[in-house]
C-alpha cells in the first residue's frame, strides 16, 4: 500500500522554491575566492562588518587588505606611516586593521595583508615601478622596518598570507636584497609569503623560488574596442593565460592574481589600469570582462586564488568605479564563487 505524503512533507515541498539555500556548485573557482576590501572610509568609527557580510554572501573566503606607508617622492629614502586622520593619504590605525582582521576570521575568511608603498608627491610618470632611492642602504633599512611591523602584526593576529612588496619593478633584479628580506620575514612570520609583480613585469623578479606563490596584478588591455564582444575578450584572456602558465611552469608554486579589476565604463576593457578615465557608465562591459576572465581561468589547477579589485564604493547601476557591488558583475562572481542564492 502506498502511503500518502505527510502534511509536513507537503509543506516543505511547497516552500522549497522560496527558502534561501546555499549553492554548492563552485564552477571551478580557485581555493582562495578573494576580493580586495577597500579600507577607504573617512569615518573614524566606520565598521566594515556590513561589507564583510556582503562578501560572505557572494562566496568570498579570502580578503586582501592594503595598508599604506609613505615616501615623500620616488627618490626619497624615508618610509613612514601617516596619522589615521580620515584624509586620503593616511595609514589605517593598527587597532582598526586588527578589528577588520578579527571580523574576517570570525566569518571564516582568510586574510592577505598588503603593505603598500605610496608617495606624497609624484611626477607625471612617477610610481612604485620606477622607484630610485638616493641611498639604497638607508632606504633598505626603512623598508625592512615597514615590512617587519606588519609581519609582527600578522603573526600576532593569525593572518594567513603577507606580501613583502608590490610592483617595485626597478628593484626586482636585486636578488640578494629580496632573498635576505624574505629570510628575515620568515623568522618573524610563520604564514605564507608572496610578492606581487605588475602584469607586464612578472618575468623580472629574480626571487620567485624563495616565495610561496607566483603573484601578479592584472590590468591587461583586453581589446582596442569600446564595444568588444565576449569572444574577443575571452580569446585575449586565453592567449594571456597560455603565456602566464608557460612562465609559471618553471616553478612549483601556484599562481595568485592579487588584483583583477575593471571599471564600469564604456571602453573600460581597453586600459583597465587607468583610474582617471572618464566615460559613460557601462556596467555591462564590466560584466563582460568578468565573464571572460572567469571562463578562461575556471578549472585551472595552477591557480591558487583571485582577488578582485575592489569592494567598497556604493556601487549600483550608475557607479563608474571598479566595485562589482550591485552590478551584473556581482551576480557572475557569486555564481563562480558558489555564494548564497534564493
Amino acid at each position: 500500500m502506498i502511503r500518502p505524503p505527510s502534511l509536513f512533507i507537503l509543506i516543505l515541498c511547497c516552500l522549497a522554491p522560496i527558502l534561501p539555500v546555499k549553492s554548492r556548485a563552485e564552477n571551478g573557482a580557485p581555493p582562495l575566492k578573494g576580493m580586495a576590501l577597500g579600507l577607504f572610509s573617512k569615518e573614524a568609527n566606520y565598521d566594515y562588518q556590513k561589507d564583510l557580510d556582503e562578501l560572505k554572501g557572494i562566496g568570498v573566503n579570502a580578503i586582501s587588505l592594503v595598508v599604506n606607508w609613505y615616501s615623500p617622492d620616488i627618490r626619497s629614502n624615508m618610509i613612514e606611516p601617516k596619522p589615521d586622520n580620515g584624509s586620503e593619504n593616511s595609514t589605517i590605525d593598527d587597532a582598526k586593521l586588527i578589528r577588520v582582521v578579527e571580523q574576517a576570521h570570525r566569518r571564516g575568511m582568510k586574510v592577505v595583508l598588503f603593505p603598500y608603498l605610496r608617495f606624497e608627491r609624484r611626477g607625471p610618470k612617477d610610481w612604485r615601478g620606477v622607484l630610485a632611492p638616493a641611498n639604497f642602504e638607508v632606504w633598505k633599512a626603512n623598508y625592512e622596518r615597514f615590512i617587519f611591523h606588519y609581519a609582527d602584526l600578522a603573526k600576532l593576529h593569525g593572518i594567513e598570507v603577507l606580501s613583502v612588496g608590490s610592483e617595485l619593478g626597478s628593484l626586482e633584479e636585486k636578488k640578494e636584497f629580496w632573498e635576505g628580506l624574505i629570510k628575515k620575514v620568515r623568522l618573524r612570520f610563520p604564514g605564507k609569503l608572496l610578492y606581487s609583480a605588475n602584469w607586464d613585469h612578472y618575468t623580472y623578479p629574480t626571487f620567485w623560488s624563495s616565495l610561496d606563490y607566483i603573484a601578479i596584478t592584472s590590468y591587461y588591455s583586453l581589446s582596442k574596442n569600446n564595444t568588444p564582444t565576449f569572444e574577443e575578450l575571452l580569446q585575449t584572456w586565453l592567449n594571456l593565460k597560455k603565456k602566464i602558465l608557460l612562465f609559471k611552469a618553471q616553478y612549483p608554486q601556484k599562481l595568485i592574481f592579487t588584483e583583477v579589476g575593471y571599471p564600469s565604463l564604456d571602453g573600460g576593457n581597453v586600459n583597465p589600469w587607468n583610474y582617471f578615465a572618464k566615460a559613460s557608465v557601462d556596467v555591462e562591459e564590466q560584466a563582460l570582462c568578468y565573464r571572460a576572465f572567469i571562463e578562461a581561468w575556471k578549472n585551472t589547477p595552477e591557480l591558487a586564488g583571485v582577488f578582485w579589485w575592489v569592494w567598497f564604493d556604493p556601487g549600483g547601476p550608475q557607479d563608474p568605479g571598479f566595485t562589482p557591488r550591485g552590478k551584473p558583475a556581482e551576480s557572475l562572481l557569486k555564481q563562480w564563487y558558489g555564494g548564497e542564492t534564493k
